[in-house]
């Protein structure tokens, strides 16, 4: 009796489970603005995968071959999902630092969190670990988000120190938002090679200060051109409070507050994919989308592009310090013509996101 209760237990819960992998999975293709409930099927992707895994190797060591043919289809379907999740790249060399006279640039994207700003002060460890992080890479673009700044002499200048200490000649910041005249907030590119043309492209309102529009550039390196876009997707905000109140009463949980970004966001990638595909030159992608790689965001942005760390990159790519270990919500995404040599994620505690860096260059015709 005890052997029967235990293999329909098992078996309803790995029915439950293939069911949840697979909407987890197809539910990613719906807009999350028409359809808010498919904003959260990724998230529980990566762990419902490795759950029917488990699963798997239950039937086999009970010798049901049945119910484990049942998991390995659903696995199966699952794949593709699973293989824009993981990257597989483990004997691979990942190369990150361009060579001499090879036409190699590098790139980095970075979420700052207001250059370690809490509250109107710094936060000196959290600043030192980006300004770490910038000399250890010492991208020739780099492209930062919710990125800070202050005019005032005495205050964080950091748009000219970033400017000086970089070796950065050319630059564009958005200013998205600024207090008390000389507090200005929004997306940052520094470059060593010529700008020939920038613009800040409006969005969606967003009140952080960064995410309210895509940064757009036009860059000449070595005789070519390509257009960047560092963007920062509509963020959800969390607070410290937010996390215990994941139940609270409908306009103040947790849940809800994500699902009011979901419509906004979903614009946002729309927007972003249309202005990909109207370039005239080879595009890189890069900055923070606020959500996952099984996702409605990364699905629409990500369509024809090559993404550096699912090219060169092994593992989860964890880009968020927090959380969850599975949470890669920072990219750096590439049309074909541009060559990926390799990636890098920079894991510099205390910040909250972790950099990332490719090793590019232009394919010659």
């Amino acid at each position: 009796m005890l052997k029967i209760i235990v293999r329909r237990t098992l078996l309803w819960s790995n029915i439950c489970s293939i069911a949840a992998l697979l909407l987890s999975v197809f539910l990613p293709c719906v807009n999350p603005g028409q359809w808010w409930p498919a904003g959260f099927s990724g998230f529980f992707f990566p762990f419902l995968f490795l759950l029917c895994l488990l699963y798997t190797a239950i039937w086999a060591w009970r010798k049901n071959r049945k119910y484990g043919w049942m998991n390995i289809i659903a696995i199966l379907c699952a794949m593709p999902a699973a293989l824009t999740t993981w990257g597989v790249h483990i004997f691979r060399e990942n190369i990150t630092s361009k060579q001499t006279n090879s036409g190699q640039f590098t790139l980095m994207t970075y979420n700052t969190s207001s250059m370690g700003l809490e509250r109107y002060v710094t936060n000196k460890d959290k600043e030192a670990a980006i300004y770490n992080t910038i000399a250890s890479g010492s991208p020739d673009i780099l492209c930062m988000q919710e990125f800070y700044t202050n005019d005032k002499p005495g205050n964080e200048q950091h748009l000219q120190r970033i400017t000086s200490a970089g070796n950065y000649p050319y630059h564009y910041f958005t200013r998205d938002k600024t207090h008390w005249e000389s507090w200005h907030y929004g997306i940052v590119l520094f470059s060593r090679y010529p700008i020939i043309t920038a613009s800040a492209i409006p969005s969606v309102k967003s009140s952080t200060g960064s995410g309210s529009t895509f940064l757009q550039a036009d860059i000449a390196i070595n005789g070519d051109t390509i257009r960047v876009f560092n963007v920062h997707l509509i963020s959800y905000m969390f607070k410290g409070e937010d996390y215990e109140n994941m139940k609270a009463p409908k306009g103040t949980g947790l849940v809800y507050k994500m699902r009011r970004t979901f419509p906004a966001r979903s614009s946002q990638a729309l927007q972003l994919a249309a202005l990909v595909a109207a370039s005239p030159y080879p595009v890189i992608v890069c900055g923070d989308f606020n959500d996952t790689p099984v996702s409605f965001t990364y699905k629409t942005i990500s369509r024809n592009l090559q993404d550096a760390f699912l090219k060169t990159g092994a593992g989860w790519g964890r880009t968020l310090s927090y959380l969850s270990p599975s949470l890669r919500i920072d990219y750096i995404l590439a049309q074909p013509a541009v060559n990926i040599h390799g990636s890098k994620v920079f894991h510099n505690r205390p910040s909250e996101h972790f950099p990332v860096m490719a090793c590019l260059s232009l394919k010659k015709n």
